[in-house]
C-alpha cells in the first residue's frame, strides 16, 4: 500500500479522519483488538505525514468505501502534488487562490461522518466545527453515534444558538442558557487520550458488548470542564466522567 516517494507528505484532518474509519472497520471486523484500536487511534490523531499513517493501516483490509481516498491511493497524493507544483508557479496570488480552491474541492472526496461517539468522530467533529464557525467554543454538546447537538453562544447574556450536525451545521432555533454554565473550548480537548478513553469505555462502564450511547460535554461553573460517556441499553448501562484531556474522574458501571 505504501508508496515511499510520498511518505513525508504532509497529512490533512480529512487523512487523518480517513484512517481512523479504517481502523474502526478493523475493529468491527475482528482484525484489530479493542487496546490495537485505540492504540492505533490515538496514533492517528498525531499523525504528521502520509508515513505515519501508512505504519498504522499497511496491514488492514481495506472496505470498500474507503478505496477512493486519498490516503489508500497514492497515485492521488501524486496528483495533489503535481497540482502544488503548477500553482507555485503562476504569477499572482489571487490565482493562486482560486485553483487552490478548486484542487481541493476537485480532488478531494469529503469522507462521510464518522460514528460522533469513537476517536475519530470526536476530532471529525471538532474539526469540522472549527472550519465551519473559526472557533472552538460552545457552551453544551451531546454527542450521537449519527449525530451532535450543540448549544453555541448567540452573543447575548441568556440565550445559546442551537444547532444540530450529521455533516452539515443545521441551526434549529435559539435556546434559554442553562444556568452555572462556562463555554467549552475544544481546541484545549486531548483528542488522542479520549480516543482511548471512547474506545474502551463500553467495557469501563461494565457492557463490553455493548456501545457507547451518547455522550455528554459540558463546563460547570467553578468546576473544569467534564465528559460523560454512557453505553448500554435499557437497565444494562452504565457510564464514566473523565476530563477533557481524558483523566478518569468517577465509574458507575452497570450492576
Amino acid at each position: 500500500m505504501a508508496d515511499y516517494r510520498n511518505q513525508s507528505l504532509r497529512a490533512r484532518d480529512a487523512d487523518r479522519v480517513d484512517a481512523c474509519a479504517l481502523l474502526d472497520n478493523a475493529r468491527a471486523e475482528g482484525e484489530l483488538t479493542e487496546a490495537e484500536h485505540a492504540q492505533r487511534t490515538a496514533a492517528a490523531m498525531r499523525a504528521r505525514t502520509f508515513g505515519d499513517l501508512d505504519k498504522l493501516i499497511d496491514d488492514l483490509q481495506i472496505p470498500a468505501n474507503l478505496m477512493a481516498s486519498a490516503l489508500i491511493r497514492p497515485q492521488r497524493r501524486n496528483e495533489l502534488r503535481r497540482w502544488k507544483i503548477a500553482i507555485a508557479a503562476l504569477s499572482t496570488a489571487a490565482v493562486v487562490g482560486a485553483l487552490g480552491g478548486c484542487v481541493a474541492r476537485s480532488t478531494v472526496s469529503k469522507p462521510e461522518m464518522p460514528d460522533a461517539t469513537t476517536g475519530a468522530g470526536l476530532a471529525s467533529f471538532v474539526a469540522a466545527y472549527r472550519d465551519h464557525f473559526g472557533d472552538s467554543i460552545a457552551n453544551d454538546l451531546t454527542l450521537y453515534p449519527d449525530y451532535v447537538v450543540i448549544e453555541r453562544p448567540s452573543g447575548t447574556d441568556d440565550h445559546d444558538d442551537y444547532y444540530i450536525y450529521n455533516g452539515e451545521f443545521k441551526q434549529r432555533s435559539d435556546v434559554p442558557r442553562s444556568s452555572g454554565v462556562e463555554p467549552l473550548d475544544m481546541s484545549t480537548f486531548d483528542l488522542p487520550k479520549l480516543a482511548s478513553v471512547l474506545a474502551g469505555a463500553p467495557a469501563s462502564a461494565g457492557v463490553p458488548e455493548s456501545a457507547i450511547a451518547h455522550i455528554g460535554i459540558e463546563h460547570k461553573t467553578d468546576k473544569d470542564p467534564t465528559v460523560s460517556i454512557y453505553a448500554g441499553q435499557g437497565s444494562r448501562s452504565g457510564y464514566l466522567v473523565v476530563s477533557t484531556q481524558g483523566e478518569p474522574l468517577s465509574l458507575y458501571p452497570a450492576k
